[in-house]
């Protein structure tokens, strides 16, 4: 499959925009021309030159995987990250300070703001490029549709923040931006939205172009920011114009006439990993892909990465008790180790989507049995890569390619899932259930249940209405980076810090297993950690922005 912007030569991009734009440190530029034979002018004159440029704005705006959901999992009751890989120790043993959030974590204050910068360079620029036609048109929106991508992702982690639109230079020694509110990132936001409306396309002519930014995208990003707008932590006053704004917001993604978004896959009849596996499938609203030709690590080797270290797997984000047990029974009804039918077999009889999503003990993966009990093969006694074991005993199966096989070449082509129709069904009903629209709330909640899951229908109204669509939430979107965000906008994040439990399982003679709960990792809940500090060097760059509370 050929498609332009996904499959990245991420170094080839970015080291081309730094060969552009002087900025220096870079060996290496597309085989266009050579090297020195670029200027600025050149790119601004030449319409596929200003493509790569924009193309370098989505690898640094478009996060995936560890970056846009595996590693905000294991700072919740979702994951644990067996390797820190993301940094989210400082954050679930309460550790984080503006002097320790390094390049690895998820911060990004630099990052996202590199992206501005590109984008604002691209603002200052465009306007000289003759011809393109529709092409350069297109450019406009998607860098209008990054750009709030972009503040968006500030938005989420620090609150309100500096909203830049010139570009710096040089000669620029000082700066005194200070921070906007909550609310003027917000409306800073929807304004680009809305400049990015003006000229994305519904579908791109080519199949080339698919993984570019379409109107689609930058209407669910508008449902996603309004959801949290309306949100308890953000609409302490629970203004019902909120409320309305974010359910009209959802109601038009679900109402985008082309492409008609429709659920794909279900766990019920063993499809439900196709809505992740199958690219661009009709529940995707904008995706990233990454090459199978090309290694990226962490990107496109994500199947290795979270499979068992049995199967030469990394077991790289263990899934945690809690989220384990928030699965529901098959008929609907909760699963509690009160039950003693439950308990002596925990995963029997769970609903379908605990079997497309985790990877338990003595489950077929691979063409074996999983085996987490002590002295398995995916266990710390295995004789394979022990120190890949997961340490819960369990691993995550959504988004992993079962076919593929790593020992062979570790890296396959991947999707990572930025906006599906899924999420925006339960931005609709949690908006309507606000509005006690329970009817069309419970309407939208049990598509998802039935199209996606294979379960039977919940009812209810008021706050257990509500409780039931967090729920779904919970479940039908782990791992995919919104429970860490979804938890604070309710204001109820401390309930993702309770200690990480996972279980020892251990096999009897008789071939039945003794299971037995354990605390994996102790966490520690921090007020202040409602949003993410800004670097300490930031700040010492420019003093007008003022430090998140209590850091």
């Amino acid at each position: 499959m050929k498609l332009n912007i996904n499959n990245y030569k991420i170094n080839s991009t970015i080291l081309l925009i730094c060969t552009l734009l002087l900025i220096g440190g870079c060996k290496k530029a597309l085989e266009l021309q050579p090297l020195n034979a670029y200027s600025e002018k050149d790119v601004w004159t030449d319409p596929k030159l200003v493509q790569v440029f924009v193309n370098s704005i989505y690898d640094q705006t478009v996060l995936a995987y560890q970056d846009g959901g595996l590693g905000w999992g294991a700072q919740t009751d979702e994951l644990y990250g067996n390797f820190n890989w993301t940094n989210e120790n400082l954050y679930v043993r309460g550790e984080a300070t503006p002097d320790n959030q390094s390049s690895g974590s998820l911060n990004h204050w630099n990052k996202m703001y590199a992206s501005i910068r590109y984008s604002n360079i691209f603002f200052a620029n465009i306007d000289q490029v003759t011809g393109g036609g529709d092409a350069v048109k297109n450019m406009k929106g998607e860098v209008h549709f990054l750009r709030a991508l972009a503040y968006f992702e500030l938005l989420k982690r620090f609150g309100g923040v500096p909203l830049i639109v010139k570009v710096y230079d040089v000669n620029d020694k000082s700066f005194s931006e200070k921070r906007a509110t909550w609310t003027e990132t917000k409306d800073f936001i929807l304004a680009e939205i809305t400049e990015a409306l003006k000229t994305l396309p519904t579908v791109y002519a080519s199949a080339n172009d698919k993984g570019r930014a379409t109107a689609g995208a930058a209407l669910a990003l508008k449902s996603r920011l309004l959801l949290y707008a309306a949100s308890p932590y953000f609409n302490k006053s629970n203004d019902k114009k909120l409320w309305e704004d974010a359910k009209l917001a959802a109601k038009a993604v679900i109402d985008f006439a082309t492409p008609k978004y429709a659920l794909y896959g279900n766990a019920a009849n063993g499809t439900y990993n196709k809505t992740y596996l199958d690219f661009f499938n009709s529940e995707i609203i904008f995706s990233r892909v990454y090459s199978g030709l090309v290694r990226a690590d962490r990107y496109n080797t994500v199947s290795r990465d979270l499979s068992p270290n049995g199967y030469n797997g990394y077991s790289a984000y263990n899934v945690v008790q809690q989220m384990v047990d928030d699965f529901e029974m098959a008929d609907g009804t909760k699963f509690s180790w009160s039950n003693p039918v439950q308990a002596k077999d925990p995963y029997l009889n769970r609903e379908p989507r605990f079997y497309a999503t985790i990877l338990a003990n003595n489950q077929q993966f691979k063409g074996r049995l999983t085996s987490f009990f002590e002295g398995g093969d995916d266990s710390p006694q295995s004789p394979y890569s022990p120190w890949n074991a997961s340490k819960t005993r369990y691993c995550v199966k959504k988004m992993v390619n079962e076919a593929f096989d790593w020992n062979v070449q570790d890296y396959d082509a991947t999707q990572w899932v930025v906006f599906r129709l899924s999420e925006i069904y339960l931005n609709y009903a949690e908006a309507c259930a606000a509005l006690g629209e329970d009817g069309e709330a419970l309407n939208y909640l049990n598509k998802i249940r039935t199209e996606k899951a294979g379960m039977p229908v919940v009812s209810g109204s008021g706050a257990v209405l509500m409780d039931k669509i967090r729920h779904e939430r919970r479940i039908e979107l782990c791992f995919e980076g919104h429970r860490y965000f979804d938890i604070r906008r309710w204001g109820i994040a401390e309930t993702g810090s309770e200690d990480a439990k996972g279980v020892t399982i251990t096999k009897q003679a008789n071939g039945t297993f003794n299971y037995a709960l354990m605390t994996v990792q102790e966490r520690t809940w921090v007020p202040s950690f409602y949003f993410y500090p800004i670097p300490r060097s930031e700040i010492q760059k420019n003093p007008a922005i003022v430090q998140n509370p209590n850091y």
